[in-house]
């Protein structure tokens, strides 16, 4: 269960990632020296960004913004079809527009796409937005997750969704790791 820190103020803590919180109660400037005035959640598809950031901005009192969301509600589309329709470029040209607009508020926790952070414009959008956490997971719960991977349009196509996850997670690992300040692995948590 990710949970909050009722001794410190708000604050995840997951297993083994530590028992400091994320967000403390004072104003300290996260790693790079910004105020920490968001909560951003990144990683892999099906990690839990979306449940466990609508989690945490209820119990913050913060506003919760899911990118990829935000960016199908202004396309009209789903994030398949603007892929069919624009390809990867044109996704991620909206996704950057709606990276940096979310970015720019305050008291937010930002759920991203799974490939936001790999973009280096929106690397530091995100590190000057506030603290980032990172939700990892096995490929085996990713797929659970996700159910079907005929939609999603990184894994359609793929005779080995499995084999396909484990690359992607190891070619993202880097930016992932590079940007969190924090990592935490979600696969025996639940929300509640």
């Amino acid at each position: 269960m990710l949970g909050v820190n009722a001794d410190s103020g708000p604050g995840l803590r997951a297993g083994r990632s530590g028992s400091e919180p994320l967000l403390p109660s004072d104003d300290r400037a996260n790693k790079w020296g910004q105020p920490r005035s968001n909560l951003v959640l990144i990683g892999f598809m099906g990690t839990g960004k979306s449940t466990v950031g609508a989690l945490c901005a209820q119990y913050l009192g913060f506003e919760f913004c899911d990118a990829d969301s935000l960016i199908v509600e202004r396309a009209s589309r789903t994030i398949p079809e603007i892929f069919a329709r624009e390809g990867e470029s044109g996704f991620r040209a909206r996704e950057r527009g709606v990276i940096a607009e979310l970015a720019a508020g305050e008291r937010r926790v930002i759920a991203t796409g799974g490939g936001a952070i790999l973009d280096d414009t929106n690397a530091a959008c995100l590190r000057s937005a506030g603290r980032i956490a990172m939700l990892q997971a096995r490929p085996e719960t990713i797929l659970s997750r996700i159910g079907e991977t005929a939609s999603r349009p990184l894994l359609g196509g793929t005779s080995n969704p499995a084999e396909r996850v484990a690359g992607l997670l190891t070619q993202r690992a880097p930016a992932y790791t590079g940007n969190a300040e924090r990592c935490f692995e979600t696969d025996e948590l639940s929300p509640v």
